[in-house]
């Protein structure tokens, strides 16, 4: 059972959550301020830890920096659950020092229980690799040289170097190692292997429009809804700005087409910009309706294996299948071999 700890003053508040965690089967805890809070945070390590702004004693923005400078509480996930902090330079702040997500007052439960059980699962995901790569060390310690790169793999790891820091998924610096480890192992156990390479269309006007704090934001949730529609076996990274990229092991093109197909229609449904994003802007009804949603496009690629040793544009196929799919029209996923078909 997942244990959640409630910081809020409000003690009608603190009944509600308690109430709608345990009928999502959380075991809560709660503090009435932000320093009882940090308290019961490093004598209890809960899971998550739901937290308000405004609060006596210590308000929520100071009590998450002391969460995160705390190498006890620091991966603890946080989400702000604010009634009186609601500008998008509250949000900004909260994200900045840190927190995982900012949700305003009143708020609907069942998208805060999905928020929630989607950061806990990118949370899961990230130590599972970490598992993997110490299980992986002690599976090959007879072979020194593979101990060695596992073990500067996991120190990298640890220490954030192959990761990206905004959304937590692999960087690209890593994605040629990786991707070079995933083909030696599909060629041992003859097996498939295909990629995924995902841009979120037309993201550079949310970035005009917006700000750049705001389109960090809505890739931090891209990369969420990426997370919650791969597979546990699913190498994940972001390659810089706006676009992502997939490695599916044991996959063929045609599964690689059903898991970016579900990646899509996810990304396509998820309501990214509530109604305080449109007042802050003042945006007309009609400009609204232009930015209702975020969508992607996405281009796939099964690896031949056979031909990989030569000059095979691994990535290449990927990316061409990609640049059709947003130059036909946006929000789509196009198969290479199909590209491949059309051009004869």
């Amino acid at each position: 059972m997942k244990k959640v700890l409630i910081v809020d003053d409000n003690e009608d508040m603190l009944d509600t959550l308690e109430h709608l965690f345990r009928f999502y089967d959380f075991h809560s805890i709660r503090a009435l301020n932000g320093k009882e809070g940090v308290d019961i945070a490093e004598k209890e390590q809960p899971d998550i830890i739901i937290l308000d702004a405004l609060m006596p004693v210590m308000n929520g923005f100071d009590a998450c920096k002391i969460l995160k400078e705390n190498s006890k509480t620091k991966e603890i996930p946080v989400v702000f659950l604010s009634a009186n902090y609601v500008e998008d330079e509250h949000r900004v702040m909260g994200l900045e020092l840190g927190a995982d997500d900012y949700i305003l007052k009143p708020f609907n439960a069942k998208e805060l229980i999905a928020r929630v059980n989607s950061i806990l699962h990118k949370k899961e995901l990230v130590e599972n690799l970490l598992l993997d790569n110490r299980h992986l060390i002690k599976e090959k310690s007879d072979v020194v040289r593979e101990v060695e790169a596992l073990q500067k793999k996991t120190a990298e790891l640890e220490s954030g170097q192959i990761t990206d820091p905004l959304t937590g998924l692999y960087n690209a610096k890593f994605l040629k190692k990786r991707l070079a480890e995933e083909i030696s192992r599909a060629k041992r156990y003859n097996q498939k292997l295909s990629l995924v390479v995902i841009d979120a269309d037309l993201f550079h006007i949310v970035n005009e429009v917006f700000g750049e704090k705001t389109g960090d934001y809505i890739l931090m949730r891209i990369a969420n809804v990426i997370l919650n529609n791969t597979r546990n076996t699913d190498i994940v990274f972001r390659l810089g700005g706006n676009r992502f990229m997939i490695i599916l092991p044991n996959t063929d093109e045609t599964g690689a087409y059903y898991e970016s197909e579900r990646i899509r229609s996810a990304v396509d449904q998820t309501q990214f910009f509530d109604q305080n994003f449109y007042e802050l802007k003042k945006l007309s009804p009609k400009r609204k309706q232009d930015y209702q949603k975020i969508t992607v496009s996405i281009g796939l690629a099964e690896i031949d294996l056979k031909t990989v040793k030569k000059k095979d544009p691994i990535l290449e196929n990927a990316e061409k299948a990609l640049q059709q799919a947003k130059s036909s029209g946006r929000n789509q996923s196009l198969r290479y071999s199909k590209l491949k078909a059309s051009l004869g």
